[in-house]
């Protein structure tokens, strides 16, 4: 079988890219094809290894018949970049609120953005949530009483870090003061203020695909923005996969990512102060910890994603899809949500636990 996705930014830092490379990792008995609307960056050519990438302007059906794919996964894609496909079954998965390229068959990244976008006609079939690997690194020490480390992964743009943030820290740190805070994707320009509001007690490492290995070392994933709302949180799947336990703003996808056994929802800086402040208790750190991983495994591992795509390839009403998902997937045993897969560490950032790629899916179908 063949697969093509379909990104508007070359860059696989802070865009649907990721999403699109999940998708490739969850489904290793197929062929690949990533077409990107705008220029494909290193570090994504490099991330994509065993896809074949293309830049494109434009969807055409032509193409799409040329690559012989069977279904084509539209991530975000605008009706203007899109020629209707007729060639392929065709998924619109929609990660933000705005205009889409109409598809056979649509989807939302939340139950948050589906109601946004919907109303009262949204379902729960109409929610497919991301896939996330589990992030790998440096485990984080558990020694009693030791400073509880809090750290923030963002995209490295000024939208995403609003001079608001030095304020917010500079309070935290106050009433906090045994905490060490870390910073990924801060811009240069607001490393001093950051570190100042901090009191000294941080530190700052630069954007990029392997800054994930940070959440195997943090306790929490701490995430506010003043005006922001995320429809959903990769970087909190990832943390939760990790055991990192998240404390974010109690707004939009967080609000179905996050229980209250895996993490925090915040709608002030004195509730993430009392938050912090809870989680520095070792006994219900831990079981935090092992609850949000638990939870991460169900709803966002490759092995969960990939029943729900199998799932809805099966029943979709293109019959050329549902034969090739027949006659490939009939071997195949569709994993269960939390899975144990042979280990490998892949690429040194992610594990592959969950990853159905070895001994279970060899076959190509």
């Amino acid at each position: 079988m063949k697969l093509l996705q379909v990104c508007n930014v070359g860059r696989i830092v802070g865009g649907t890219a990721a999403c699109a490379w999940s998708i490739t990792r969850a489904f290793p008995d197929i062929e690949h094809h990533v077409a990107f609307l705008s220029p494909i960056s290193e570090e994504t050519d490099a991330a994509f290894g065993g896809s074949r990438l293309l830049h494109c302007e434009r969807i055409s059906n032509s193409l799409v018949r040329d690559l012989g794919c069977e279904a084509v996964i539209l991530h975000n894609t605008a009706q203007g970049r899109v020629e209707p496909i007729e060639a392929a079954w065709t998924l619109q998965y929609v990660h933000s609120k705005g205009t889409r390229a109409a598809a056979d068959c649509t989807r939302y990244c939340s139950s948050w953005l589906a109601k946004a976008c919907l109303g009262d006609r949204a379902t729960a079939d109409d929610v497919l949530y991301q896939c996330v690997p589990r992030p790998v690194g440096s485990l984080r020490r558990e020694v009693h009483c030791r400073p509880l480390v809090v750290g923030r992964i963002c995209t490295p743009t000024t939208a995403k870090w609003p001079a608001s943030l030095t304020d917010f820290y500079a309070d935290l740190a106050a009433r906090l003061p045994w905490v060490w805070w870390e910073f990924v994707g801060c811009p240069a320009e607001f490393e001093p203020a950051l570190h100042g509001s901090c009191n000294g007690r941080a530190a700052f490492h630069p954007a990029g695909w392997s800054a994930r290995s940070h959440l195997a070392r943090w306790d929490a994933l701490l995430y506010h923005h003043p005006s922001m709302t995320e429809s959903f949180g990769r970087v909190v799947a990832e943390a939760m996969r990790a055991g990192c336990v998240p404390i974010v703003d109690a707004r939009g996808g967080f609000l179905e990512q996050v229980t209250p056994a895996s993490g925090e929802v915040c709608a002030s800086t004195t509730e993430f102060a009392e938050a912090l402040g809870r989680l520095s208790e070792d006994g219900r750190r831990l079981a935090m910890a092992a609850e949000a991983r638990r939870r991460g495994d169900e709803l966002f591992s490759l092995a969960s994603f990939r029943e729900r795509l199998l799932r809805l390839w099966r029943s979709c009403e293109n019959p050329a899809l549902r034969y090739k998902v027949a006659v490939g997937g009939h071997k195949l045993r569709s994993p269960s949500p939390v899975a144990s897969f042979p280990r490998s560490r892949g690429n040194g950032v992610f594990e592959s636990d969950d990853r159905p790629a070895q001994s279970q899916y060899t076959r190509r179908f």
